[in-house]
């Protein structure tokens, strides 16, 4: 995206944006530089201790290079380029097209017009039931053949164990769920990431998935992330969560998002609340 050429002391060090703090301290430290790179200006003169020079290969590079200025860090050029890179495809897309035109006129337009785009991000929910299959131990401390089932209710207790054990699961793949979605065009433009996690509604434990996006989705492409999330939620969190056992008092449990009976669903945010005022409606009724 961006390179600079640093010279200290007859060194030479070529650097590329972005690059991890730990990496860049490395770098700089290999040619002799001790100061921290949010202490060191992008400044390419003469007779100064430290000369940085900024410069792209493609066209959005050179542009964006050319509106680094003096006064600018190479600390601030880093975050900034990567704050680029983790934005989605079509985010990065406008903005590059911005920086080409000539509408970027210092590298702090570049990041004000970044955090424009991330402010226009939306977050949608989708809520699903909860299950759990309960292997109890007999006198002996073994694990019985068959397990008992449980819903919500039951889970609520438990809902910390299963957050933390929820993370587990997400922290051992290193890409985010959201890239195997293969729908759409516009419904993959639109997706950048989606968590799993849990919410307790009146003492009963839901699966919450966060799914964050650049965009709000049609109706069209709202099914399609919820035809996603119920495959994904059917294999078990990637056929993995369902094999994790938590331990509690009544023996070893394990946590679905996912069961084949006819009341399962997976809602969006206004559908979820007007399950529940039916819920709550035909609890009032009885």
């Amino acid at each position: 995206m961006l390179y600079a050429i640093i010279e200290h002391k007859n060194n030479t060090l070529i650097m590329e944006f972005p690059c991890r703090r730990m990496t860049m301290a490395e770098h700089l430290a290999s040619v002799g530089i001790r100061a921290p790179a949010h202490d060191i200006k992008c400044v390419d003169e003469e007779n100064i201790p430290i000369k940085v020079k900024i410069f792209g290969e493609s066209e959005f590079g050179k542009k964006l290079a050319s509106v680094v200025s003096e006064e600018d860090t190479l600390s601030l050029v880093n975050s900034f380029c990567e704050m680029y890179q983790n934005m989605p495809y079509a985010n990065k897309q406008d903005i590059m097209e911005a920086v080409i035109q000539d509408k970027v006129g210092s590298l702090k337009e570049f990041g004000q017009l970044m955090m424009q785009r991330r402010e226009q991000d939306v977050t949608e929910h989708y809520y699903c039931p909860l299950t759990a299959m309960v292997y109890p131990r007999n006198d002996y401390g073994d694990l019985e053949d068959y397990p008992d089932e449980y819903d919500g209710n039951y889970l609520a207790v438990y809902e910390d164990k299963i957050r933390d054990l929820i993370k587990k699961e997400e922290s051992r793949d290193s890409e985010n769920l959201a890239e195997y979605f293969d729908g759409s065009n516009s419904a993959v433009a639109k997706l950048k990431e989606i968590h799993f996690s849990t919410q307790n509604v009146g003492g009963i434990l839901y699966g919450c998935i966060r799914v964050e996006l650049n965009e709000a989705l049609t109706p069209e492409e709202d099914t399609e992330i919820k035809d996603f999330l119920t495959g994904q939620c059917a294999d078990g969190l990637g056929e993995s969560l369902e094999q994790r056992e938590i331990r509690v008092e009544d023996g070893d449990m394990y946590v679905s998002f996912w069961h084949a009976g006819e009341d399962y669903f997976m809602l969006n945010s206004d559908e979820f609340d007007e399950y529940l005022q039916t819920l709550h409606n035909g609890m009032s009724m009885e």
